[in-house]
């Protein structure tokens, strides 16, 4: 080692120990435009070891020697920043060389910084965010030299500086590239850097920071398009065969320097092909006249068409010289959690179905649980507890469940109020009960509770009880004759003829009170889990005393029905699945849900928070038989009515509203995944369980011929494979070691089940 590393060398110190913050010179940076850092070293031999850690913010793209590191620009975990920032450790060793070597940082815009872009392009008002660097930089390389010798060289006045060719970054309203201003070798130790700037140390910003320790960003599948073609105007209208999260990689060639070519991107069109919607967002790129091949670098967009214009097709009449469009495609980012669950019927339309639900949630796996990655790119709070089970069969998510409470804890107001969005940027945009309702809130209950559920592990209690015993008591104080506060409701409930929005047919305080009575019911069993025999006790006996005001207010004492408007399907699945009636009681709100469905040709009418629970309700009253009916549909409503209507995601409504506002890559409505793995594959849990140590294998097969479900769970892979044969059920089992587990078959016979592959005969 030489110069400066032997003059960072140390033994043993924490994260970023050699790393100052630092941030572009004062004025280098115009509004929106982006920064490149770089920095170069020596080194005698190639190390033994090298890690790079960083933050940048808003976001960041990390080359070594010139080879790209990270496979996105979008790299930064969201968080809430003045509580915590998370720092990612790569490992560089097999980038870097004996003698010169260069490290290259590209930032961009993320949640960091997010003021209103210029008037005329798209933007989610609300989460706006100022920071008063909006482009900051914290790295730090440690070797270890073939003695054993650790050497550290971080960010400090001796990185070098420049403006980048990425002219416009903005989380909503897209990004611009001008490829006149980009740099060759920029991040190679050969570049002469004469003309950059010195970077300038800055202090560190408020917030602990925290190792990301769960799967970043990452490139899947990648989509050439199904129908691209110039219309009349000139304009090149492009549709591809999947609306997902993805980054738009463009080719041009030719034209003259300084020419604009304009993308508009989306998930609508109209009739005559081209991208409607008011979320339509608009990218540039500006040409140098010779090849241009660019991929988008921090942005990424749910979208499925595009519209290209000041360019033209290969073959096509030129005489503007415009840009000739060689290649457009569309490469799926997301999170890059590991696949978990496989499943696979009879029904076509269930597999289709789970296809469509599968889509939004692999669109909707960022950095948090997004509703939508187009529109709001936001952590809505419902979805990352109802929806859990859905992306939990599918998919690894321990460590990024435990990040989303985390996002929760520190979104949380002293008073204990949990908004409806975590990160929230900043508290109190939204009006209303858009801000603060409590089905929303009790995330910060039902997640840490839900992760201790499947993965069994009591520490995301610990960690997180205090945060919700707190909100618990928040929503009592605010609590009016043992009620809790109105708000959404059953957000988008369906069937009551008007427009989606709060619930209609049930009373927003029977949703809000009976989510809270589960939240008090959640916290008194935390607490048994936990040792705290008081607050378990506090806590049992506030859901009674929920209970009891729910009753006097709701049920009709004569009768033991629920009020309602119009529709009894949400509000007596609630009720059920927070144990606020009599267990006795069951079976009526169940006669009584199973009467309205045949009344409405089995259409379901619980919106974005309703819909769980009316499944569990039916599922574990045993009544999949129903549920089989209700999701077997294909008119308008339901699952298969999507489907008809071509969409390749799951949309905001249950009715496929295409009327250019309503999200088409939604999550919220996709419940029946949950479903279909734990009852009709008839892999779940035994009830009480915990952490996968003792399930039930209970197919419910409704019509279905055969179904082939897989799962891996925190105690190795269980598989249920089953096909129906003259009549009966032969079920196939594989189980891990340790786990304890019994067939249920449909005509109610019980199997122990043993370690390894078992096959039950249902005669």
């Amino acid at each position: 080692m030489m110069g400066l590393m032997t003059a960072l060398a140390v033994s043993a110190a924490g994260p970023f120990a050699a790393a100052a913050w630092i941030a572009p010179p004062e004025g280098l940076i115009r509004p929106f435009e982006t920064p490149r850092f770089r920095k170069t070293f020596s080194l005698d031999g190639t190390p033994r070891r090298a890690s790079l850690r960083i933050i940048g913010l808003g976001d960041w793209s990390v080359t070594v020697n010139g080879r790209g590191v990270t496979p996105t620009g979008i790299n930064q975990p969201w968080s809430q920043y003045e509580k915590t920032l998370y720092w990612t450790e790569l490992d560089i060793r097999r980038f870097l060389q004996g003698g010169e070597n260069c490290i290259g940082v590209e930032l961009g815009a993320s949640f960091w910084s997010n003021p209103n872009p210029p008037a005329g392009r798209y933007n989610k008002d609300g989460p706006q965010r100022s920071a008063g660097e909006p482009y900051l930089l914290c790295a730090e390389v440690e070797m270890e030299t073939p003695d054993g010798t650790t050497v550290r060289v971080g960010t400090d006045a001796t990185w070098r500086v420049h403006r980048g060719p990425v002219t416009f970054s903005h989380l909503f309203a897209g990004e611009d590239y001008d490829a006149r201003l980009e740099t060759a070798g920029w991040d190679r130790a050969a570049y002469d850097a004469g003309g950059w700037a010195t970077a300038r140390v800055v202090e560190a910003p408020n917030g602990d920071l925290k190792r990301r320790d769960w799967p970043g960003f990452a490139s899947f599948d990648r989509y050439a398009p199904t129908e691209i073609r110039a219309d009349s105007e000139g304009r090149i209208l492009v549709a591809f065969p999947q609306n997902i999260s993805a980054q738009l990689r463009m080719e041009l060639s030719g034209g003259t320097p300084g020419a604009d070519v304009r993308v508009r991107c989306g998930e609508h069109r109209a009739p005559d092909g081209r991208v409607a919607g008011a979320y339509a967002v608009d990218c540039h790129i500006v040409t140098d006249g010779r090849r241009v091949r660019r991929r988008w670098h921090s942005f990424y967009l749910g979208m499925q068409f595009a519209e290209v214009t000041g360019a033209v097709l290969p073959g096509a009449s030129n005489p503007g010289r415009l840009p000739v469009l060689k290649k457009l495609e569309l490469i799926h980012v997301r999170d890059g959690l590991a696949t978990a669950g496989r499943f696979r019927s009879s029904s076509d339309l269930y597999n289709r179905t789970l296809a469509l639900v599968d889509a939004a949630v692999r669109s909707n796996m960022s950095w948090v649980m997004t509703d939508c990655p187009h529109r709001e790119k936001l952590g809505w709070l419902e979805c990352a507890y109802l929806l859990a089970p859905t992306f939990l069969y599918g998919y690894e998510g321990r460590a990024w469940f435990a990040k989303i409470a985390g996002d929760i804890r520190d979104a949380q107001t002293p008073e204990g109020m949990i908004r409806t969005v975590a990160p929230s940027y900043p508290a109190g945009k939204f009006p209303g009960a858009f801000d603060w309702t409590v089905e929303w809130g009790a995330a910060g209950v039902m997640v840490p509770w839900i992760h201790y559920e499947w993965f069994g592990d009591a520490g995301i209690l610990r960690d997180n009880f205090d945060c919700m015993r707190r909100f618990t008591d928040y929503v009592g104080s605010l609590a009016a004759d043992g009620l809790a506060p109105e708000g959404l409701g059953d957000w988008y409930d369906y069937g009551h003829g008007h427009g989606p929005g709060p619930s209609r047919f049930t009373p927003t305080n029977l949703s809000s009170t009976a989510t809270w009575a589960l939240c008090a019911l959640t916290v008194s069993r935390a607490a048994r889990v936990l040792g705290l025999a008081d607050l378990e006790a506090r806590y049992g006996a506030l859901h009674e005393q929920i209970g009891e005001a729910f009753r006097r207010r709701f049920q009709d004492p004569t009768t033991r029905l629920l009020r309602h408007f119009g529709s009894p399907q949400c509000a007596n699945a609630m009720a059920i699945c927070a144990e606020v009636v009599p267990e006795a009681d069951y079976p009526v709100l169940i006669e009584d849900i199973i009467a309205d469905l045949v009344r409405r040709g089995y259409q379901q009418t619980p919106g974005d928070v309703g819909h769980a629970y009316f499944i569990r309700a039916l599922a574990q009253a045993g009544r999949s038989d129903v549920l089989h009916r209700v999701y077997s549909r294909t008119g308008t409503g339901s699952y298969g009515g999507i489907l008809a209507k071509g969409l390749t995601s799951m949309p905001e409504t249950w009715d496929a509203m295409m009327d250019g506002y309503q999200s088409l890559n939604h999550c919220m409505l996709g419940h029946v995944v949950e479903w279909f793995y734990a009852y009709v594959g008839g892999i779940r849990q035994s009830p009480g369980g915990t952490g996968w140590t003792s399930v039930v294998i209970g197919p419910n097969p409704g019509d279905l011929s055969s179904c082939d479900a897989e799962v891996r769970t925190p105690r190795g892979r269980i598989r249920s494979s089953w096909r129906m044969e003259r009549g009966t059920m032969v079920l196939e089992v594989t189980i891990p070691r340790g786990v304890r587990a019994e067939a249920l078959l449909p005509s109610g016979k019980r199997v122990a089940l043993r370690a390894g592959r078992s096959v039950v005969h249902d005669d």
